[in-house]
């Protein structure tokens, strides 16, 4: 235990931004206590395991490695290559419904390999989707299986909020348990995920604050690679949130409007894919796709067929016009393409 305790009170400590001085200060203890937890060259006292799990923000079972950390990477890349074997599967709600089930059962016997929850819960949220009534309506004739799983996923994504140390896994964790409350139409607990997730309305970001103090570190050009590393990262965002508002105008707005909104969600994305340094080309592709294809949906919710495949033959014309490899065009397509097929909007 003394080897795992000590390793889990650095890797606690160091997660909550803390230095040995400030951990000894909250538990009112000398420094020199905590670098000896730490080296392996003491042990706390067993009064003290519980004060120190609150202050570094975990259980006990967890700081003392039962739950562990324990995740295997062989183990989690077997199991992903699994998930992706399923994948290739061309009906998109069955596969989903096949890799939550294979999570479902591989969660069970990894119970302490978070980065596997984690994809459970969101496999979840991508298959609440399907199910839904308003949207998909899958599953209808199956509702113990999809409830079973819900059950087994909620439970088991509340785990890994309450032990992992780790925030990225939570936030995602969080970000999916929304998603899938959202489409059960408990709105309430919905709202209690999206409300501990990071917020853009404060703009006290990490983000922005880190690239100061590289450039304050280390100067402007270590600062360079950094404001790359995030305009990346902020590509992302904007992304999904143009996604988001293209999606629902496509689908539900009037057709002006609808069209309006998905010219300038387009004009957006193609401005900041003028400088490549700056986005994720497989991401540009899905959303230059995304994008395209809300507004087809709105022309066919019009009745305007002509207009739909005006859109389809301008997007083909855009894509091969752009500053892309032969494969990235066709994915582009093949993107496009497989909307088109699994929605059946333009196989008429």
């Amino acid at each position: 235990m003394s080897t795992t305790l000590g390793k889990n009170i650095k890797t606690f400590r160091k997660n909550k931004g803390f230095t040995q001085e400030e951990l000894a200060d909250l538990l009112n203890i000398t420094p020199q206590a905590v670098s000896k937890w730490e080296s392996e060259n003491g042990l706390p006292d067993v009064s003290m395991l519980i004060p120190l799990a609150k202050v570094l923000g975990v259980s006990t079972d967890s700081l003392l490695g039962y739950d562990s950390i324990l995740e295997n990477d062989e183990v989690t890349a077997r199991i992903k290559d699994a998930v992706q074997s399923l994948k290739l599967s061309n009906d998109r709600a069955q596969k989903t419904i096949a890799v939550c089930e294979l999570l479902s059962t591989e969660t069970n016997l990894n119970p302490g390999n978070f980065e596997i929850i984690k994809d459970y819960v969101q496999e979840t949220a991508n298959l609440s989707m399907y199910e839904d009534p308003v949207l998909e309506g899958c599953f209808q004739d199956e509702p113990e299986r999809i409830q079973k799983i819900y059950k087994d996923c909620i439970r088991k994504g509340a785990y890994l909020i309450s032990h992992c140390s780790d925030r990225e896994l939570v936030d995602k964790t969080h970000y999916a348990l929304a998603w899938i409350y959202i489409h059960k139409k408990d709105f309430e607990k919905a709202k209690d995920h999206i409300n501990v997730l990071p917020s853009l309305s404060t703009r006290s970001i990490r983000e922005n604050l880190d690239m100061e103090l590289v450039f304050f570190e280390s100067g402007f050009d270590k600062m360079k690679d950094k404001m790359q590393d995030n305009a990346i990262l902020l590509f992302y965002l904007v992304a999904a949130m143009l996604d988001t508002i293209a999606e629902n105008y496509g689908w539900w707005g009037e057709k002006e409007e609808a069209y309006q909104i998905c010219d300038w969600c387009q004009e957006v994305l193609k401005a900041y894919g003028s400088n490549r340094k700056y986005i994720d080309v497989d991401k540009y592709l899905r959303a230059r796709r995304s994008l395209a294809f809300f507004k087809m949906v709105a022309a066919k919710r019009a009745g305007d067929d002509a207009y739909a495949e005006q859109l389809y033959a301008t997007f083909a014309e855009e894509i091969n016009a752009e500053d892309l490899t032969d494969e990235e065009k066709q994915k582009a397509m093949a993107l496009l393409n497989s909307d088109i097929a699994y929605y059946g909007k333009y196989s008429e």
